[in-house]
């Protein structure tokens, strides 16, 4: 069985390791013209729990280039202080 946790001041629980991809699609979400839909599919959660996560960590909606920069480096944020190895990361150009 899965260890879970809550997270932030969410009403659902979610695992390490979902919540490790829901960051990955965020990434992706960020870089590339992919809908929260899908970045939902990806991330192999409901879409519900894709955007309470995304509320609940505050993260920018991509309408300026803006919102992408700030997206973008508050997901590596994240990823580092998850443990994640965001070396391996295909950056932004």
């Amino acid at each position: 069985m899965r260890s879970m946790r809550k997270v932030a001041n969410t009403k659902f629980k979610i695992s390490h390791a979902d919540e490790e991809r829901i960051l990955l699609a965020l990434y992706r979400y960020y870089l590339s013209d992919i809908t929260f839909e899908r970045a939902a599919e990806e991330a192999n959660v409901p879409l519900y729990v894709f955007i309470e996560y995304v509320n609940d960590k505050e993260f920018p909606i991509v309408h300026t280039d803006k919102d992408i920069i700030d997206g973008v480096r508050k997901v590596i944020k994240l990823m580092k202080e998850k443990g994640m190895d965001v070396r391996k990361l295909p950056m932004p150009v």
